[in-house]
């Protein structure tokens, strides 16, 4: 595992990525239709059931915590020096559920979850990670609620003129893990693929280098 994800780079990461973090999980957020849950919230017994895969130090799953605070939270990521910052962050919130989790092509299937069992799945900053990114969508669309929404966002590969192959090549030599980025119509085409049904989307730039693509859709 990359070295940022570890050790002094999982404690510093959100120093490190501040801007970076800010700007995609902003562009998340603010695709996520928040009046549907709190309505949701409001008109039944149990209580909303949120996930986030990739959850990383929990900035994501703290943003839930404060919006919609009966819900229950779960995050998965593969790292456990990233899942102690999720820790902090979150403190002993009795709500809050994380799990250790590598999440692969092969491994989608056998998640730690009940089928149907998600109202809110977010995945950012990760789909660049899997080896079979069709597989892991249709997975994660099988524990989402008949009215569940997926929202997926990441950085974007950047066409011509940008010299995307030499700089994925450098990102690869910094991030072994990284397998592919995807344009937003490559990243549509694989949420179709998985059977999910796309009903927003949204470009945003991140900085200078960085272009990002976020995806809203429901099984």
């Amino acid at each position: 595992m990359k070295s940022y994800y570890v050790g002094k780079g999982a404690a510093s990461y959100n120093r490190s990525w501040k801007t970076f973090s800010e700007r995609t999980l902003a562009a998340t957020s603010s695709t996520i239709d928040l009046t549907q849950l709190q309505e949701l919230a409001s008109t039944r017994e149990v209580p909303l059931r949120i996930l986030d895969v990739a959850c990383g130090t929990g900035l994501l799953l703290q943003q839930f915590a404060i919006l919609l605070p009966t819900a229950e939270l779960y995050g998965l990521d593969a790292s456990q020096d990233m899942l102690a910052q999720s820790h902090l962050l979150l403190g002993n919130n009795p709500r809050v559920h994380l799990s250790q989790v590598t999440l692969t092509g092969t491994t989608a299937g056998s998640l730690p979850y009940d089928l149907a069992s998600f109202d809110l799945i977010t995945f950012t900053n990760s789909l660049h990670y899997m080896d079979n990114p069709v597989t892991v969508l249709r997975a994660l669309a099988a524990l989402l609620t008949a009215q569940g929404q997926l929202v997926l966002e990441d950085y974007a590969r950047r066409i011509f003129p940008f010299p995307w192959r030499l700089f994925e090549w450098f990102i690869k030599q910094v991030d072994p893990q990284h397998v592919q980025a995807y344009t937003l119509a490559e990243a549509q085409k694989l949420c179709q693929e998985a059977g999910l049904k796309i009903i927003t989307t949204k470009t945003m730039t991140i900085n200078l280098l960085w272009r990002g693509w976020v995806i809203s859709a429901h099984a």
